[in-house]
């Protein structure tokens, strides 16, 4: 064949350039059947590992019908046994899938990883609103309304959530219910998953003749959970209270103590929520003060979403005349954003 040199010279460049690394930044899956799926590993979550090739969006399939993950991002991986390491997914070998981590090579079986996610980023945001309301006409006229928004902000081992609620009932142009509700918490991640923090909350109820009871405190805290379907922390602490209810005003130290339980469900289209809060007032008639709410969320299209929601409020020394608990099943809508 005539010039050899230039068939030598461009076989080397086309060599060089399938080794150059870089080049190539698809990942891919080897699938029990035989197939390999090729594209951009993306994470592994609840059982599935999702893909996003170039000639479709991304989906995910079952782990249990992988061979082995070749992933050329750096993930967050969390093994069954409940341990977290930072690595890359480097396909198989013959004892299984190859984790490596800081350079090193590692092989687990695929059933060990629980889970694979991008490195979160410095700054995140979410907030919602939601709208809760009934009207009743006939015999009884009523209107009840309930608003509640929320925003959680993270900025590196910072975390902020922030909350106010506004609920009116009236039954036959009589008010029954004025309750206006803050809710303020700061977290700093000295050492995850254990926090420090500060908390402040502000509410309103002169229906149950409180007239104001704010509260001040510090807290410490740890996450039990914090993954991509399921979120639960705790924290307690102390702090300060001062309030005036049924006419009369007094302060004091309050022990303080937060749950808050999130579990996603089908890709996060169901979302499970409890929310618990409690004060103890070591002062006055040393009134224990407890709110829940517990509730499902729906994605209904896009950022808008279906809501129902059970609250309960529950106070050992409430003003004179008033019910000790309260309870309220809210269904509504909203937006997040």
């Amino acid at each position: 064949m005539q010039f050899p040199f230039l068939r030598r010279a461009v076989s080397s460049l086309l060599l060089g350039l399938l080794l150059l690394p870089g080049i190539t930044f698809a990942g891919q899956l080897i699938m029990k059947n035989g197939d390999i799926i090729t594209g951009k590993v993306t994470k592994v979550v609840d059982g599935k590992v999702y893909i996003d090739p170039s000639y479709a969006s991304e989906y995910g399939v079952d782990i249990a019908a992988v061979v082995s993950i070749d992933g050329e991002l750096q993930f967050e991986i969390e093994l069954a046994d409940g341990s977290k390491v930072s690595g890359q997914l480097g396909g198989a070998s013959e004892e299984g899938q190859i984790l490596i981590i800081d350079g090193t090579e590692m092989t687990i079986g695929l059933t060990d990883l629980a889970r694979a996610t991008e490195p979160e980023s410095y700054y995140s945001r979410s907030s919602q609103v939601d709208v809760n309301a009934t009207f009743n006409s006939g015999n009884t006229d009523s209107q009840n309304t309930l608003l509640f928004t929320d925003t959680k902000l993270r900025l590196g081992d910072h975390r902020h959530l922030a909350e106010l609620t506004f609920r009116r009932d009236e039954t036959d142009g009589i008010s029954t219910k004025k309750q206006d509700l803050f809710n303020y918490q700061y977290n700093w991640l000295f050492n995850d998953p254990w926090y420090v923090g500060a908390t402040a909350t502000y509410e309103r109820d002169p229906i149950r003749d409180l007239s104001y009871r704010y509260t001040l405190g510090v807290l410490a805290g740890r996450d039990l959970l914090n993954d991509s379907s399921r979120f639960l922390t705790f924290s307690f602490g102390t702090g300060y209270s001062n309030e005036k209810i049924g006419g009369l005003s007094d302060s004091g130290s309050v022990g303080l103590w937060n749950l808050i339980y999130t579990h996603r469900f089908h890709d996060g289209a169901i979302s499970f929520f409890h929310d618990q809060k409690l004060n103890y007032q070591f002062y006055g008639d040393n009134n224990a003060i407890l709110k829940t709410n517990t509730g499902f969320q729906f994605d209904i299209i896009s950022n808008v979403y279906a809501k129902i929601s059970l609250r309960y409020d529950y106070e050992t020394e409430p003003a004179t005349g008033a019910s000790k608990d309260d309870t309220t099943l809210a269904i509504g809508v909203g937006a997040k954003f």
